[in-house]
């Protein structure tokens, strides 16, 4: 049988997520685990991207971000307050990129090119 534990690279950082995602895949059909875990696998890449923001949002930043939001969602971040969007992930990649800190180059380094792929494809069907 196959080390599931080989089929996520890159992990979530965080042990007992990465745990939960083996048990979670051990609990699938053999024939389903692939495409979840594909999909696992470009879910830690984003975290790990995101978690890259810990302890680096500004102020200035937030008001940056917020300047090119459409008005009605503004008005609702400008009330929510920076302190609530740091776990937005727009706002966090916003800060990111503004730091040049690319989330797809970010990506393409961390994922296969499989994966790398995968993520384009989905990416430009959300587009």
């Amino acid at each position: 049988m196959m080390n599931l534990n080989d089929l996520l690279i890159p992990q979530h950082p965080h042990p007992h997520l990465h745990e939960q995602q083996v048990q979670s895949l051990q609990q699938l059909p053999e024939t389903e685990r692939a495409a979840q875990a594909q999909l696992l696998r470009v879910g830690n890449a984003a975290y790990r991207y995101h978690q890259l923001a810990d302890g680096q949002l500004t102020e200035a930043d937030f008001q940056h971000w917020l300047a090119g939001l459409p008005p009605r969602m503004r008005q609702a971040m400008a009330t929510a307050g920076f302190a609530a969007a740091g776990s937005n992930w727009a706002f966090r990649r916003h800060a990111l990129e503004r730091r040049d800190v690319g989330y797809a180059a970010f990506m393409q380094q961390l994922l296969s090119a499989e994966d790398w792929a995968f993520w384009q494809q989905q990416e430009d069907e959300s587009a």
